[in-house]
């Protein structure tokens, strides 16, 4: 029987609006507070100059000329280090460049320029909203916790809670996570994503009760036959393989550890509420209807080697892999070869080819998993597995495929997809 998998990517919520606060330089004079007794006091001409100053950098801040407002914000503040004012302008002002460095896809900047403004001004929830946020982006889950939690002390933003109820999901943590989920239910009880994470939480919950867990350097493994050794050493030898040969390929393995549940096949069917025919689901977790004997090793190998590559891929492009993309290369990985005689009516596109392989038909999925494995391998053809890597890499910083694809392979999407059409549809 043709064995199918579903890929579902958890994609991070948009539990932060990237926007630059406005107005935040306003008139201080009557609320000033008045200078320590031993520091000097500045004469008018300084005062004047320091007021220019000021003026300059917020003109060049309205202009989105971060480096040079920040500049002269900072050299206000030297020149008035008694002042609070001119300390939260400095703040501020890095907070503002590191939310447009994040709208413009360079997180792991946005994440130095958040923690030059949490320097001096170290409780600043919106600072540390935008360090937790830019370090998920920038794939870096792990140092998100952190501030998403000073965050989250600091007010009530009951998206920053939301977030951070995934991030512990997706480590396994689900009590953690439902702390979070109620205390924004708490204050908004029809919050809609609250809700559904709450709901996949408690359901994944009650699937799993009674599961061993067992933690590797590389897994967190949920399954009710932990205790069998035999099988026990089977698993976990299978898992290291997989590991060993994606990581072989690509170069790269998942940043955390990643979880691994088997389940029996109605414990499946009641948390991943996927088609029939799915045997295999990576949706942050990889998750397998496999809850009594194993499968022979090479199978066991071969889908284990499957939905591994999906979490590496989904590492490596940070949630923006297109589903072709990770389907096609998730076979590849497991060793299928694309049929050679393959031809598929009309005229196939990068867009159908993703309708394609979410179709509730059986038949019709599988036509979309091999054409995907097709127009991978032609890539791997042209560039081999550096330029894959490169492409995914690409769209981990938020470049978009169809910039992506000709900065690696040297031809337009567009002219791409025409060569795929004519033989394709031949």
């Amino acid at each position: 029987m043709t064995r199918l998998r579903a890929h579902h990517v958890v994609l991070v919520p948009a539990a932060l609006v990237l926007v630059l606060a406005g107005g935040w330089w306003v008139a201080r004079g009557a609320h000033a507070p008045a200078p320590a007794a031993d520091v000097p006091r500045l004469g008018a001409t300084s005062v004047a100059q320091l007021t220019a100053l000021t003026d300059e950098a917020i003109r060049l801040y309205a202009a989105g000329q971060f480096p040079r407002a920040c500049e002269r914000f900072s050299r206000a503040w030297e020149d008035d280090p008694a002042s609070a004012a001119r300390r939260s302008d400095v703040a501020r002002c890095f907070e503002g460049w590191g939310w447009d460095s994040l709208k413009r896809g360079r997180p792991e900047e946005a994440m130095l320029l958040f923690r030059q403004g949490l320097r001096q001004s170290p409780d600043a929830s919106t600072l540390l909203r935008g360090l937790g946020l830019a370090a998920v982006h920038a794939g870096h889950a792990d140092e998100a916790l952190v501030p998403l939690e000073a965050a989250a002390r600091e007010d009530t933003d009951a998206e920053v809670h939301v977030l951070l109820a995934h991030l512990y999901d997706r480590r396994d943590d689900s009590g953690r996570a439902l702390e979070h989920l109620r205390l924004v239910l708490a204050q908004e009880p029809e919050h809609a994503a609250a809700r559904r994470l709450l709901a996949k939480i408690e359901r994944e919950a009650r699937a799993e009760a009674g599961l061993a867990r067992e933690i590797t350097p590389h897994f967190v493994v949920k399954w009710r036959a932990a205790g069998d050794p035999e099988a026990h050493r089977a698993l976990l030898a299978a898992l290291a393989t997989a590991r060993e040969r994606v990581v072989g390929r690509l170069g790269e393995a998942p940043r955390e550890r990643v979880t691994v549940i088997l389940y029996d096949a109605a414990q499946f069917q009641e948390v991943a509420r996927v088609h029939a025919w799915v045997t295999g689901l990576f949706d942050g977790k990889i998750r397998l209807p496999i809850g009594g004997a194993l499968p022979p090793r090479r199978d066991l190998e071969r889908i284990l080697v499957h939905e591994y590559g999906h979490a590496t891929v989904h590492d490596l492009t940070r949630g923006r892999a297109p589903r072709w993309l990770h389907e096609g290369l998730a076979q590849a990985l497991e060793g299928a070869t694309p049929d050679p005689l393959l031809r598929v009516p009309g005229r196939p596109t990068l867009a159908g080819l993703e309708e394609l392989i979410a179709d509730p038909d059986a038949a019709r999925a599988r036509t979309g998993y091999d054409v995907a494995l097709w127009v991978v391998h032609d890539l791997l053809d042209r560039g081999g597995m550096p330029a894959m890597r490169e492409l995914m890499l690409r769209l981990g910083r938020g470049e978009t495929i169809a910039a992506a694809v000709p900065a690696v392979y040297g031809l337009p999407l567009a002219q791409l997809e025409a060569q795929w059409r004519r033989v394709l549809g031949g």
